[in-house]
């Protein structure tokens, strides 16, 4: 731990303190982990003193879940100026020797696997990707009950990290081939549902839903892996569980939403906030291959007289387009889709992107 850091508990005249921190960060991140990270558990939040001044909160706290008393870090943040300088994981090591003290043999931490600083931070301090059916061999049905108490069912786009007091708790990895077949599946089921609550026919459309949904999300994520490969790295896809419960719910409600899963650097310490070109070469494709796919079939349905061919145009169309939608959005809360990176690497090409985009919704909307 850097020296000139000091961890503490929060006092009760320092909550303008914590604000000034959260200031630092762009303006929805800064709402989000003052008002729904620190705000609900404050009264056991912790900050870091760096200069004579508060620099970073984490608010740790316990619950019990299936007998157990357990550990859940809850939001961390760090003043923008000093990060970097060791004040994320002096919070993360106060947290762990407070879980510690209290007698919590279970330890857990919701991350998004892009922001590598705390996901590679959290690895080496023992934490393990807890996945899914891990948590249904260790839980069973108390598994939605354990996404509750550690807030992973509104978390889209993050991941349980686990730490326990064994030596050996890494979990076995499932293979990619079943977190693309459940992000095929479940994606289908929810383009069916708003095809359902628009009077669409419902067995008419299952075959074209199930084929234009898996030829876009199998196309978009190899591209990934296409680039990654030619650069040097490796990809692997991995579903956000909280992310299809979500999508599912909100489509009952009449609302689209593509959080499925997403595709991630496997090499071990990758940092994507260190390699901003590769990041954006791997990461732009996939919204390119979804334009593509969406220009193509919208031709088919200006092209074409075929009724059935003009059914799946449409159904092409839309499931791309909504894609694209999310993964060109570059602002919190959607990190965790294209946008961002790409972004980040090459705003012009960005701008392109989203003219095309445009065009596209023009072209619907006015011919």
């Amino acid at each position: 731990m850097n020296q000139k850091i000091v961890v503490r508990k929060i006092q009760f005249n320092e909550e303008k303190e914590i604000w000034k921190v959260a200031k630092t960060l762009s303006i929805l991140e800064r709402y989000y982990f003052y008002y729904l990270t620190y705000k609900p558990y404050s009264v056991n939040a912790l900050v870091a003193i760096y200069e004579n001044s508060i620099v970073g909160c984490i608010t740790p706290h316990i619950k019990t879940h299936s007998g157990e008393k357990i550990g859940i870090i809850g939001g961390i943040f760090v003043d923008c100026t000093v990060q970097g300088k060791g004040v994320g994981k002096a919070l993360a090591n106060a947290a762990l020797s407070h879980f510690q003290k209290e007698g919590c043999k279970i330890n857990y931490v919701l991350v998004d696997r892009f922001n590598s600083p705390s996901w590679n931070m959290f690895l080496h301090k023992g934490f393990t990707p807890f996945e899914f059916n891990e948590q249904i061999k260790v839980y069973g049905w108390k598994t939605i009950p354990l996404w509750e108490v550690n807030g992973y069912l509104w978390e889209m786009g993050c991941f349980i990290l686990r730490k326990t007091d064994k030596e050996n708790q890494a979990t076995k990895e499932i293979w990619e081939g079943w977190h693309l077949s459940l992000a095929w599946i479940s994606f289908s089921f929810i383009i069916l549902l708003m095809n359902v609550r628009i009077g669409n026919p419902l067995f008419n459309y299952i075959p074209f839903i199930l084929s234009v949904v898996g030829v876009s999300i199998l196309a978009h994520e190899l591209s990934h892996k296409f680039i990654a490969h030619i650069l040097g790295l490796k990809t692997v896809f991995k579903i956000w569980e909280s992310g299809l419960v979500l999508s599912v719910l909100l489509a009952l409600f009449g609302i689209t939403v593509p959080f499925y899963g997403s595709s991630f650097i496997k090499q071990k310490d990758w940092s994507y906030n260190k390699n901003i070109k590769k990041m954006g070469l791997i990461y732009s494709i996939g919204p390119i291959i979804s334009l593509i796919l969406a220009s193509l079939f919208l031709g088919l349905t200006h092209w074409s007289n075929i009724s059935w061919i003009v059914t799946l145009g449409t159904i092409g169309f839309h499931v791309n387009f909504i894609i694209v939608l999310f993964n060109l959005i570059p602002t919190f809360p959607f990190n965790m889709f294209d946008g961002k990176k790409i972004f980040l690497w090459n705003k012009i090409g960005w701008i392109l992107l989203v003219m095309w985009f445009i065009l596209l919704f023009a072209i619907v909307k006015f011919l």
